[in-house]
């Protein structure tokens, strides 16, 4: 447990000095920022600071070293696993930060306070005729979030993750320093507070990119019956960069039952694959159809939407988040080599644990080349293959879900794959080193460099015994492994 030298009243009576937002310590309050999305882990700071400024926030973090209490920022909190949370410590809720400062038509850039939500950003661009290179489904949730995480769209095989498309942070070190980071200028620290899930410092402003858009886009519905043929023309699509936006569903068909084995009735299953082939164009008449669709596999070309383009950015549906349960979601990046081995895999066990009926599975194509960020691990090969499930379950269902998750996990390890962090993801020590490989190390040497007491965000990475020697001489030696709990 963190070595707290202040009693909760004088945390609050303190902080209320120091910062100019609101500070609060009231049940309702905590209780509000005490769980995420995945409503799974639950932790409990004991004050919230709703900060004004980037001042705020760098006043926090410098009480918070002082004082021996850890510290973390949360907005949105779409994460699955509490990667915002924290026990007893002070909690940032950044979406008080919110305000759009400049855009830059003439170099395509913008910049923005990080809790501003990209509902905020894309309504804001949208009619001066630009729009941020890459969109999640999502548009509620916060710019800083999803650079903590990386934030991913169906165009992520051209333009990479949304951090990837950065161009400067405002960033509040562990010691409540206020810096300025581009890929040129503090570069180091810039590389790994973007997807670095509040590890290495906190974000308080972001510069991100803008590009034109086309007036119109066309998206053809295309299904298949084969998973090999959907990856290879998938493959080609990315390769000859023939399209601008690739989303793939699976969907089951239920073809029977089987009685056979003993253990009650076995569903016949057989799964079919939508891919959406979007185009940008000046106009539909433009798409050349023969030569965008002619040498697919596909068995069926189902469907022609013809949108503008300001609609067609808009996510399709909100998701929802029933009391009660829990949302233990799973994404996996792909070797292309083994995907189809993987998919196949995960498709014949996803009805023995969840409802297949109802639960979201997909996928989606990244290439190696555009994600840049090194906190981000990406599998070895060029062409790189996202596969998604999404289910929703009670959580007195949770424990086994989670067992069977894992096991994917574990299965996507072996065979050379990566996790996508801001998913469900429940991983031991030699997890972590399998998920970053050879980079590890520097993982561990940029903790102890940039957060040597331990304050910032502890409690979801588990780091080597060796880079937590600096911060066990610390007075926080406890903070980096408090306790949570799992709601099941």
């Amino acid at each position: 447990m963190p070595n707290n030298l202040a009693s909760k009243n004088s945390i609050l009576s303190d902080l209320e000095h120091l910062v100019e937002g609101e500070v609060s310590t009231t049940e309702e309050d905590l209780a509000a920022v005490s769980k995420d999305f995945g409503g799974m882990i639950q932790k409990r700071p004991q004050v919230v600071v709703r900060p004004q400024s980037s001042l705020d926030v760098a006043n926090a973090v410098k009480y918070a070293a002082a004082q021996g209490l850890i510290i973390s920022s949360k907005a949105a909190g779409h994460s699955c696993s509490g990667q915002s949370l924290n026990q007893d410590g002070i909690l940032l809720d950044m979406r008080t930060l919110n305000q759009i400062h400049e855009f830059c038509l003439d170099d395509l850039w913008f910049k923005v306070d990080s809790g501003t939500t990209w509902r905020k950003i894309v309504d804001a661009s949208l009619p001066q005729g630009v729009v941020p290179p890459v969109l999640t489904n999502n548009f509620d949730v916060t710019i800083g979030g999803t650079h903590s995480a990386g934030g991913l769209g169906q165009n992520s095989f051209l333009y990479g993750s949304q951090a990837d498309n950065c161009l400067g942070l405002e960033v509040v070190t562990a010691t409540g320093e206020l810096v300025w980071c581009t890929p040129e200028e503090n570069s180091e620290l810039f590389n790994h507070v973007l997807c670095g899930y509040g590890q290495f410092g906190i974000m308080t402003k972001i510069q991100h990119r803008l590009k034109r858009y086309r007036p119109f886009t066309r998206t053809y519905f295309l299904r298949y019956d084969d998973l090999d043929a959907l990856l290879q023309d998938e493959r080609l699509l990315v390769s000859e960069k023939r399209a601008d936006g690739l989303l793939t569903l699976f969907s089951p068909c239920v073809l029977g039952a089987s009685r056979a084995g003993g253990n009650g009735f076995k569903p016949l299953i057989q799964w079919f694959y939508r891919m959406q082939l979007t185009v940008e164009t000046d106009s539909p008449d433009d798409v050349n159809e023969e030569k965008l669709l002619s040498d697919l596999k596909f068995a069926r070309h189902v469907h022609t939407e013809d949108l503008n383009f300001d609609k067609f950015v808009q996510p399709i549906a909100e998701v929802p988040h029933p009391v009660g349960e829990a949302n233990p979601w799973l994404d996996v990046f792909l070797p292309a080599s083994v995907a189809q081995e993987f998919i196949e895999i995960a498709l014949e066990r996803i009805p023995t644990f969840v409802d297949f009926r109802s639960t979201p599975v997909g996928g989606f194509c990244l290439a190696s080349n555009s994600i840049k960020m090194p906190m981000f691990p990406m599998p070895s090969e060029e062409f790189v293959i996202g596969f998604g499930m999404y289910p929703t379950v009670p959580k007195p269902r949770l424990q086994p879900v989670a067992e069977q998750l894992n096991r994917l996990t574990e299965l996507a390890f072996e065979m050379g794959a990566k996790r996508y962090m801001g998913s469900w993801l429940e991983l031991d020590l030699p997890g972590w080193r399998h998920q970053f490989g050879e980079y590890w190390g520097q993982v561990n040497e940029m903790k102890q460099k940039y957060d040597p007491q331990g304050i910032l965000s502890p409690g979801f990475f588990q780091y080597e015994e060796a880079a937590l020697s600096r911060q066990q001489a610390q007075p926080l030696g406890e903070a980096v492994a408090e306790p949570q709990t799992t709601v099941a």
